[in-house]
């Protein structure tokens, strides 16, 4: 059986990582059996999590988890996309995982109102001394990680205005289908949802939240996710 190696669920979600919840979205997608376990990141063959361990075999990036398991299982939730649906999701995929993904992480550790609900949920349980220092060691490297993208060169309200430009691309491209390319769900639902849901469910206003929010399809988009996925008996199950 695949298993699994994650975050903790946090805010509410399976899931704090946007590619921990694309991922286990993804197998209950296929209906491929698994496992989900806490993973530690030292532990991990790329040093992050998720990663999978599959007979023997460990492999981490979700992306690359994804490649392998198509290969190996010959699932795909993508047969029958043609080349531009494809490249579609690529794009829209890319935007979401190299772009917004630093959105949100600077919404969850660099904001002040972010860091402080961060702070808690993460490092809240250390004991002291640790619950002083690793915090902010952790911190640290998180900013630098996002000026050396880029991202963190900009001021807060540049940062959202640029996450609510992503939004409402999705938005425009969702329209009124259930899903993004169509009538069933796709990896690009999954990678979607996982940012989408991700920004809705942490506890603290911002604009690319309420930019979320202003859109009833996105809203839609993720609670017709959530009740196909994650239904209320199932959501801290994962099937086997």
């Amino acid at each position: 059986m695949i298993r699994l190696y994650q975050f903790p669920p946090a805010y509410g979600l399976p899931n704090a990582s946007p590619f921990c919840m694309k991922l286990e979205t993804w197998l209950r997608m296929t209906g491929l059996p698994y496992q989900a376990l806490l993973g530690d990141p030292r532990k991990a063959p790329k040093g992050k999590l998720p990663y999978i361990e599959d007979d023997g075999v460990l492999l981490g990036d979700s992306h690359l988890i994804l490649d392998y398991l198509r290969a190996q299982y010959g699932v795909d939730p993508d047969a029958g996309l043609t080349p531009p649906q494809r490249a579609l999701s690529t794009a829209v995929t890319r935007m979401l995982e190299d772009h917004f993904y630093w959105v949100m992480l600077h919404s969850r550790w660099i904001d002040p109102q972010g860091w402080a609900v961060t702070r808690e949920v993460f490092f809240g349980g250390l004991p002291r001394p640790l619950r002083d220092v690793v915090p902010l060691l952790v911190r640290r490297s998180l900013r630098r990680d996002l000026r050396g993208q880029g991202l963190g060169r900009h001021d807060l309200p540049e940062i959202q205005s640029l996450g609510a430009e992503d939004v409402e691309a999705l938005a425009i491209l969702l329209g009124a289908r259930p899903y993004f390319l169509g009538e069933q769900p796709r990896t690009l639902d999954a990678v979607a949802h996982a940012f989408l849901a991700g920004m809705l469910a942490f506890p603290v206003d911002a604009p690319v939240k309420e930019a979320i929010a202003a859109h009833a399809n996105l809203i839609h988009f993720v609670e017709r996710m959530n009740a196909r996925f994650y239904p209320p008996a199932h959501a801290d199950a994962a099937p086997v």
